[in-house]
């Protein structure tokens, strides 16, 4: 309930609280609900000036849309729905009373105006803003895929980025390699030409290959209807969404329709009447509330959505046969099972809706996570390899450049032939730097860590096969969960009241694609407010902080890219979650 709640709130400000979809929907409510009744009156007879009621409504609607779109601020748009519903809401009943005196009809005794008047401010308050929360809601649910849609093929493509920034860096280490040797060949064989060499050529190629290391990334975006999976056929697109169904909230429906009824039965019916018809009303919705929920129910797919969408018809004819039963107008009863399955598959619809808008973007905020570290993942091979022949240039190269033309203000020709030996032999070790850049090796790392905190504290290890293999598979992902287990287990040793901790290492599969879950678990309580530094490495990696029973656990993730991450911008789920 407060869901829906925050949501009409939010649709209020949005801008577009009233559409033509609302404008359109208020038809059948006029036509029914709040058609014109009493001693006398015959709704078919007063079908023309219900009909002519509807159009003065529906423009005066119109006109408030119309400021409502018009208006700049939040707060301005907030203040013109709120008020453009109260004085269209008052104005309806005697626009309605006008009609049916021109159409020779007689019309509701004045005294009853005010009553009248209330009743029309709940019931159009009331279903406007259902309808303004289902119709935002599904923009937003809309927007949401169209990321996910755009997310997923930036996952599908990340494989092929990570080819092409390899391509180019391995490129740019060529045209460093020939550059340079060209220029050592060329050298001057004095000292300042030897510093030129080292502080200009090759500082500035050091720094092109750090440079590019450090980039963010060489592709393009890449249009929606251009995106081709890794086969090269173009991505399809997500078939036509249904509408979400789903169980609303436990008394929802109830209380809506008694908001928007309640005012006519108590003016027309008797207090016993009206006694019995609460009590039905009552009856009705636990039962349509309640049953659904049944654990045997949500067990079976769409079983609760079915179930609740025939208990709403069936209580709606209940209450129609109620009200017959009292000696109202078939006609006029066939008001109450029409309004009471409306507002039920109304509701249910907001709240499907608004389940569907938070799971998928849920989902979106994860598939963003894991494109960054796919992305991340995928050329940090090509980044560390960059790293290392920059580092190659800057220490050695450029490094003996100065320690030379320190060592030997006056060079002799054979002195610098042989320092030019030696930068043509660092400057060929170039492509296996890039090639062969060094990466920690799981296992030795590890195991290394592990026996030095096991001498100091009481430490339990759980890695399963899945995550050997993985981190066999992903050095890279490696050293980032030793930096994390080697910081959990230091702020164990530091902040702890026991000398234990737990380390555990997991694969785990998400609808984003295979990841590495690593958790550090400490006993003691976490100091009020204790969190990780902004720019700390672990803030950096992902990792957080989370509070357990007598302890605290040091977490983070790491997406496998050895394995092609999925992300379906339909997200069909096979087994049903339970509702709750």
């Amino acid at each position: 309930m407060r869901n829906l709640l925050r949501a009409a709130g939010r649709a209020v400000g949005s801008g577009r609280f009233l559409t033509p979809w609302s404008i359109a929907a208020s038809l059948p409510l006029s036509l029914t609900v709040m058609a014109p009744t009493g001693d006398g009156v015959d709704p078919l007879n007063a079908l023309a000036a219900t009909g002519a009621t509807w159009l003065c409504f529906g423009a005066a609607l119109a006109v408030v849309a119309a400021l409502e779109r018009w208006s700049r601020t939040r707060r301005a748009r907030t203040a013109i729905v709120i008020a453009g519903i109260i004085i269209c809401a008052t104005l309806r009943p005697v626009v309605q009373d006008g009609w049916l005196h021109l159409s020779g009809l007689p019309t509701p005794p004045t005294d009853q105006l005010p009553f009248r008047i209330a009743t029309n401010i709940v019931v159009w308050a009331v279903v406007l803003s259902i309808l303004a929360v289902l119709e935002s809601s599904l923009r937003s649910l809309r927007r949401a895929n169209a990321l996910l849609r755009s997310v997923a093929q930036e996952l599908a493509r990340a494989k092929d980025d990570a080819q092409v920034f390899a391509t180019d860096a391995g490129h740019l280490v060529d045209r460093a390699r020939a550059t340079l040797d060209a220029a050592i060949v060329d050298l001057e064989p004095t000292s300042a030409g030897v510093r030129r060499l080292g502080g200009e050529q090759i500082r500035e190629w050091s720094h092109r290959l750090a440079e590019l290391s450090a980039a963010k990334g060489t592709a393009g975006p890449r249009s929606a209807d251009d995106a081709l999976s890794d086969d090269g056929v173009p991505l399809a697109r997500p078939a036509r969404r249904r509408l979400p169904f789903r169980v609303p909230p436990p008394g929802m429906v109830t209380l809506v329709y008694a908001a928007c009824l309640f005012p006519y039965a108590a003016r027309t019916q008797t207090p016993l009447d009206l006694l019995i018809g609460v009590a039905a009303l009552a009856a009705g919705g636990v039962l349509a509330d309640l049953l659904p929920r049944r654990r045997t129910i949500t067990r079976i797919p769409h079983g609760a959505s079915w179930l609740f969408a025939l208990l709403s018809l069936a209580v709606g004819v209940a209450l129609a046969a109620l009200a017959v039963a009292q000696g109202v107008t078939p006609l006029l009863a066939a008001v109450s099972a029409i309004a009471y399955v409306g507002f039920a598959l109304a509701a249910a619809s907001c709240a499907g809706v608004l389940h569907s808008l938070r799971r998928e973007q849920h989902r979106l905020s994860s598939a963003v996570s894991a494109a960054q570290d796919l992305a991340r993942a995928g050329t940090r091979p090509t980044r560390e390899g960059l790293r290392a022949a920059a580092d190659l240039l800057h220490a050695e190269a450029q490094g003996a450049c100065i320690v030379f033309a320190l060592a030997h203000p006056t060079p002799t020709l054979d002195e610098v032939q042989l320092l030019q030996g030696d930068l043509a032999a660092v400057v060929g070790r170039l492509p296996d730097a890039f090639t062969a850049a060094p990466g920690p090796s799981a296992h030795v790392s590890l195991t290394a860590l592990f026996d030095t905190w096991a001498h100091v504290i009481d430490l339990r290890i759980d890695i399963d096969e899945a995550a050997r293999s993985a981190l066999q598979d992903a050095p890279w992902v490696a050293r980032d969960c030793y930096d994390v287990i080697a910081e959990g287990l230091l702020n164990s040793a530091k902040h702890a009241s026991e000398r234990r901790a737990a380390v555990s290492l997991h694969r785990v599969t998400t609808g984003a694609g295979p990841r590495l879950r690593v958790r550090v678990s400490s006993a003691g309580a976490a100091a009020p407010g204790a969190r990780l530094r902004a720019s700390s490495r672990m803030q950096e990696l992902g990792a957080r902080l989370i509070r357990i029973p007598d302890g605290v656990t040091l977490e983070a993730s790491f997406a496998l890219s050895s394995v092609p991450a999925v992300v379906s911008a339909e997200h069909r789920v096979q087994t049903r979650t339970p509702q709750p």
